[in-house]
């Protein structure tokens, strides 16, 4: 017996979100795909071909499914504006953040392509939101690289909901006014590393590198003043930090005020690397994958995408239910739970349902919490408290975590 309830219900939560635009020749072939990469852990069209014919989704030979998947591929209504960013949109809308905390950052598959990503951070996750990609090692034809991010960030802007604060996370590629400039024009906040060489004024007009304020290990300095005076001086905030361990301290510049926690707001940046390790090796298996054709990557990345964003809401489902779980008041040490993402939680839950043809009543597509901490930190915290006061209450926002998302779907 195939898995119809979880195909069913992957189905009809992609044809709710989808433009009108798109064709119901369309929506089959996405479910197919984005099923078809959870249930092989693969994004390679002959591997989604072996678990679509596993499962029992299609009577049809591999070699038949592979050719009906590379049609997905081949089709240009499966693109990020019509399939994937309404369904983003809508999520994040229902949610109600109070802050986005958005990341980007440049990856590669190879030496065959490279992508620029941006994702939101969710729960020590990050959920792709929009991408661009083009050849790797080859001069960019066309826009330019900055002319490129502009017209990305015109994509974000997009899916965003309209009066949330959102706060821009990027490495040194990004420590740059070319990029806080584009930022702060769309009323963004923005947090970015910068080169320790980089120079700063303070408000007595002293000029020194931002690596310079700190001289030693294990110190810290912040300032409000200047910095880029190469092009033409910006008004910012620099916090610096020298980790014991470090080999050089941690620049930070930011339109926000200088303060302290803009470190461990920053340290929340490297979410999007663990994202790039579900796409490339852990998860989906991009880098294994024979699709080079920009066209054909940018309709693969949509079903990737999808795919994850439909594990990461299973796996918010799984921690709804271990902290619903009343703690022992015994445990002073990480839960088994806690050893694991969101995301390896999900899909570990999804591949139960697969294999057991069954799927819970209960279960409803929802993303919560958007203002929690990291997922490990938050179910050690649940058992802690219990451990330090003998207490076994749950935590407050689970306890109707289905009827609070159903009171907040319009």
């Amino acid at each position: 017996m195939p898995p119809i309830p979880v195909y069913s219900k992957i189905r009809g939560l992609i044809k709710e979100h989808l433009d009108s635009r798109v064709s119901d020749t369309t929506l089959d072939r996405i479910a197919l795909l984005v099923l078809g990469i959870i249930g092989a852990a693969h994004a390679s069209p002959a591997c989604i071909a072996k678990a679509v014919r596993k499962m029992g989704l299609s009577g049809a030979k591999a070699e038949s499914i592979e050719r009906r998947i590379r049609r997905t591929e081949n089709d240009p209504e499966v693109a990020a504006p019509l399939c994937f960013h309404p369904m983003a949109r809508t999520f994040l809308l229902w949610g109600r953040p109070k802050v986005l905390k958005l990341l980007i950052d440049p990856t590669s598959k190879s030496d065959q392509i490279c992508m620029v990503c941006v994702s939101v951070w969710y729960r020590g996750r990050a959920l792709p939101l929009a991408w661009m990609v083009w050849p790797a090692n080859v001069p960019l034809e066309g826009e330019g690289f900055w002319e490129r991010i502009a017209l990305l960030l015109d994509e974000v802007a997009k899916i965003l909901p309209q009066g949330v604060e959102v706060i821009w996370l990027a490495d040194r590629a990004f420590g740059t006014p070319s990029f806080t400039d584009l930022v702060t024009a769309r009323g963004w906040h923005y947090v970015v590393r910068v080169q320790g060489h980089t120079v700063s004024q303070d408000c007595r007009g002293v000029h020194r590198r931002v690596k310079d304020l700190v001289q030693e290990r294990g110190k810290r300095a912040r300032m409000r003043g200047r910095v880029f005076k190469k092009r033409g001086w910006r008004e910012a905030s620099v916090v610096v930090y020298w980790g014991a361990r470090r080999e050089e301290p941690l620049c930070l510049v930011s339109d926000l005020s200088p303060k302290w926690t803009l470190i461990a707001l920053y340290q929340r940046r490297y979410e999007i690397e663990a994202t790039f390790r579900d796409y490339k090796t852990r998860g989906w298996q991009w880098e294994d994958t024979q699709v080079r054709d920009l066209e054909h990557v940018e309709r693969l990345l949509v079903g990737m995408a999808l795919a994850t964003w439909v594990t990461l809401m299973v796996g918010t489902y799984v921690s709804g239910e271990l902290l619903r779980r009343r703690p022992t008041g015994r445990r002073r040490t990480r839960p088994w739970e806690g050893k694991y993402s969101l995301f390896t939680l999900g899909l570990e839950r999804l591949r139960e349902w697969l294999w057991s043809w069954t799927i819970p009543a209960d279960f409803c597509w929802y993303l919560a919490g958007w203002d929690a901490p990291n997922w490990q930190v938050q179910i050690c915290a649940h058992h802690l408290h219990a451990f330090i006061f003998g207490r076994c209450a749950c935590r407050p926002e689970f306890e109707n975590l289905h009827s609070d998302f159903n009171a907040v779907r319009p």
